[in-house]
């Protein structure tokens, strides 16, 4: 039973927060995050939430709780809900004195993680209660969706080939602009372009545009490829 607490007495035991907890990596990244955090931070801080920071084994593999508090809705229990107070109690961790659940937490959730992990932790836990400031996206695309798309976009997609690795336009045209040759800018448009293609007859760049980019990616990585496009045309999603 010991052991079971103290694995599953995870880093963040205390906090809970109003939010969006997914179990892959569709973490929303707020346009506003607290001074010193960075969205590399939140990324990071899922990664060890899930792993070596021991914390899905209390607080669930959603974050909505198991022998640790929910950390996905509006009551905290153990911390003030900042992001420093989340850092110090990763930190210190819960005594059984204190514990509403029941059960203790060991400091940095009885696992060895660094310094640099519990801040990261912390950030991510952040973000679950902080749904409000999350940045807007299409219905439908999700933060992993665009990371998806831009190793895609690099990689199998072949769109760097002719768009370019900074997406600025070479053969094709750029990317980054507000200026749609070819489409309309809406999320859907984009998919619908990438399905299609550009047939040389309908090209305004030097080129025609195969469908699917001349490559064999799935449904899957078109739509991730239209999400990372779509945010590139619209700065500060």
């Amino acid at each position: 039973m010991q052991n079971t607490v103290r694995t599953s007495s995870l880093m963040v035991a205390g906090l809970a927060a109003t939010a969006v907890a997914l179990k892959a990596q569709n973490i929303p990244i707020p346009d506003s995050l607290p001074p010193g955090v960075t969205s590399a931070m939140v990324q990071r801080g899922k990664i060890v939430f899930d792993g070596p920071g021991l914390c899905h084994n209390c607080h669930g593999e959603l974050a909505q709780g198991l022998l640790g508090p929910n950390l996905t809705d509006s009551e905290w229990w153990h911390a003030q809900g900042t992001y420093l107070m989340i850092v110090h109690r990763i930190l210190d961790g819960v005594p059984l004195s204190e514990s509403v659940t029941g059960n203790p937490m060991e400091p940095r959730g009885g696992s060895l993680i660094s310094d640099d992990d519990v801040q990261s932790v912390a950030a991510y836990v952040w973000t679950l209660s902080h749904p409000e400031a999350s940045d807007s996206l299409p219905i439908g695309v999700t933060r992993d969706m665009v990371e998806r798309g831009h190793r895609v976009f690099l990689g199998p997609g072949n769109c760097a080939s002719c768009h370019g690795a900074d997406a600025l336009g070479n053969v094709g045209p750029n990317l980054t602009d507000d200026e749609w040759l070819h489409a309309k800018g809406s999320y859907l448009s984009i998919v619908g372009q990438i399905l299609s293609g550009v047939p040389l007859e309908k090209s305004r760049s030097p080129t025609a545009m195969p469908p699917r980019g001349g490559s064999n990616l799935s449904d899957a990585d078109v739509h991730a490829v239209a999400a990372y496009v779509w945010v590139l045309s619209h700065p500060g999603h």
